[in-house]
């Protein structure tokens, strides 16, 4: 199975994939948690982002990452969706997803019922729901995910730090402790 990371440019904190978190790049990071389970695609609308454990495939879509996620499913069929901004993943995380993978999208939940958008698995099947979702003016993927039959994969209290963003720069420092947890 592919995993395609999805990065794009951030508003908030530009040039975060590329960011240095204990001495790595967040993108390599992410990269190098999932290079021994599949093929690993960095889908990114940076044209100047690299990867070390990844094949780059520019994301030319404009839209948001709804959009991207269809353009996705179209290009690569069935994928494993990961968040380029997602470093504290685990390959046992990865594992465990995979393991609870029968042929439907299949997503992490928290305690709490939120969905995992950007760590999960997308199927073809849904192609054409997630079209006419987004045709009839939906935007958010936890909103479609919560529309249709998705595998739940529950994630402990434990697990709940592998699913943390870096979304501004002070994160770098406010979560560099976890690095040698993950």
């Amino acid at each position: 199975m592919d995993f395609v990371i999805f990065a794009k440019k951030s508003v908030r904190f530009p040039g975060k994939h590329s960011a240095m978190l204990n001495g790595r790049r967040i993108i390599d990071m992410v990269a190098s948690k999932l290079k021994d389970q599949g093929n690993v695609i960095l889908y990114t609308k940076d044209p100047a982002l690299r990867c070390q454990d990844c094949q780059v495939v520019l994301d030319t879509t404009e839209g948001i990452i709804t959009d991207s996620v269809l353009t996705a499913l179209d290009r690569f069929g069935t994928f494993f969706a990961v968040a380029g901004d997602m470093p504290f993943i685990t390959q046992d995380i990865v594992s465990k997803v995979l393991r609870s993978y029968s042929g439907k999208p299949t997503f992490p939940v928290h305690s709490d019922g939120l969905i995992e958008p950007l760590f999960g698995i997308y199927t073809e099947s849904i192609y054409d729901a997630l079209n006419a979702y987004i045709e009839s003016g939906g935007e958010s993927l936890i909103g479609f995910l919560s529309l249709i039959d998705i595998e739940r994969v529950p994630i402990s209290e434990e697990e709940e730090r592998f699913f943390i963003n870096i979304n501004y720069p002070e994160d770098i420092k406010k979560y560099a402790d976890l690095t040698g947890n993950a």
